[in-house]
C-alpha cells in the first residue's frame, strides 16, 4: 500500500496539473500564468513552485500526461480480444473520441509543437513516451505476423508509420466536429490505408 504522504503529494501533482491543462486550453501558452494554474487549482502559488520550477516545465508535464493517455488508449484497445486489423480500428476510433473530447488542447499543443522540440524532444520523457506508443503497436503487429494476419515487415517502423499517419489525421481535422459517421468513415480509411495499402493488387507497374 502506497504511504498516506505519497498518496498526497501525487494527489496534489495531479490536481495542478489538471488544473493546469484546463488554463492552459482555454487561455493558451502565453495567456496563462502560475497565478492563473494556482487560482484553479486552489492551493498556494509556493505549492506550485515546490513541483515546477517554471510554467515551462508545467506545460511540458501537461504534455507528458497527454501521451501517456494515448498510450493508455492503445493498451486497451490492444488488450481487446479481437483480430489485429480491428484492435487498430477501435485505437483510431477511441482516439477520434479522445481528441474531440480534449480539442481545445490538441489545438494548443498543435501551435506549440516548437516550444516542445526546443524544450529537447530527442531523448526527453516526452519523446520516450512517444516511442512507447511505437513499441505497443510493434508488439501486436509481431502477433499479427505469427497468428498470419499480416506479412513479415519491420514492425517497429510499421509502429511508427502508423503513429504519424493516425497523429497527421488528428492533427489536420482538430477544427472538425466528427460525428458517427465522420468517425466511421476515418477508421476505414485509415485502416484500409494501412493494411491494404493505396496499390491494385497484381496491376502491372
Amino acid at each position: 500500500m502506497v504511504p498516506r504522504k505519497e498518496r498526497e503529494i501525487e494527489f496534489r501533482r495531479r490536481t495542478i496539473v489538471d488544473a493546469a491543462r484546463e488554463v492552459f486550453s482555454e487561455k493558451g501558452y502565453d495567456g496563462t500564468t502560475i497565478d492563473n494554474v494556482a487560482e484553479r487549482s486552489e492551493f498556494a502559488k509556493a505549492t506550485l513552485y515546490k513541483f515546477f520550477r517554471t510554467k515551462e516545465e508545467l506545460y511540458m508535464s501537461v504534455v507528458e500526461d497527454v501521451f501517456r493517455e494515448i498510450n493508455d488508449i492503445a493498451e486497451k484497445a490492444m488488450l481487446e480480444d479481437l483480430p489485429v486489423r480491428e484492435k487498430f480500428a477501435l485505437f483510431i476510433e477511441l482516439l477520434i473520441t479522445h481528441f474531440s473530447d480534449h480539442a481545445d488542447f490538441f489545438r494548443l499543443l498543435m501551435r506549440e509543437i516548437g516550444r516542445v522540440n526546443m524544450a529537447g524532444w530527442k531523448g526527453s520523457p516526452h519523446a520516450l513516451i512517444h516511442e512507447k506508443l511505437n513499441e505497443i503497436l510493434a508488439r501486436e503487429l509481431e502477433r499479427g505476423i505469427k497468428t498470419k494476419q499480416i506479412r513479415k515487415v519491420d514492425t517497429l517502423r510499421a509502429g511508427q508509420i502508423f503513429n504519424h499517419m493516425v497523429y497527421a489525421y488528428h492533427m489536420n481535422n482538430l477544427f472538425f466536429e466528427h460525428d458517427e459517421q465522420m468517425k466511421k468513415e476515418a477508421v476505414g480509411f485509415l485502416v484500409s490505408v494501412f493494411f491494404d495499402g493505396i496499390g491494385i493488387k497484381g496491376r502491372a507497374k
